[in-house]
């Protein structure tokens, strides 16, 4: 019945442990959804089979740098938090920060490297959510570049990209 075209521009996108990207989010991509194939020997060739597992791709958020770099270097200790420490000791104070912020009595180290997130996707002009892909188990993979420049004229504002895994996405309506 509906022959309206969805707006790609009127979303909302939250991340549990990282609420202040929310306001800074340019553009998120949707994770690709395979199912893998399984090859059935046979005398003669392999014949491809349905396979039984989905596998989601990782996902790209397009963001602004705030004016006190808080995003920015939230996603960076996030990384260095459980990506390349330098002592156990910073392995310790990486996990006793994030369970402080974990309303979990005893938070696992899954909930501590790993959050949700949600895409709410908006009727245009409103805040009412037509749509939303819930993320699950969402950690950061890779944290863009940034460039600083001396040869604009104008004072551009700082952009840059995360790449998301996520363990599965669920839509709904």
């Amino acid at each position: 019945e509906n022959q309206n075209g969805l707006y790609g521009n009127h979303f909302r996108f939250v991340l549990e442990a990282l609420p202040d990207l929310t306001y800074f989010a340019q553009s998120i991509t949707v994770p690709s959804v395979t199912v893998p194939t399984v090859s059935r020997g046979t005398p003669f060739t392999a014949i491809k089979e349905v396979g039984d597992h989905l596998e989601y791709g990782s996902f790209i958020v397009n963001y602004l740098i705030d004016g006190t770099f808080k995003a920015y270097s939230s996603l960076y200790w996030w990384i260095k938090g459980y990506g390349f420490p330098h002592s156990y000791e910073e392995v310790k104070v990486f996990r006793e920060t994030r369970a402080a912020r974990i309303p979990l009595a005893r938070p696992i180290v899954k909930d501590l490297e790993k959050t949700n997130a949600v895409l709410h996707i908006l009727q245009p002009d409103t805040e009412k959510i037509i749509a939303e892909i819930q993320y699950m188990d969402v950690f950061p993979m890779a944290l863009g570049e940034l460039e600083f420049a001396t040869t604009d004229v104008d004072a551009p504002i700082l952009k840059a990209a995360v790449t998301f895994a996520c363990t599965a996405f669920e839509l709904v309506l």
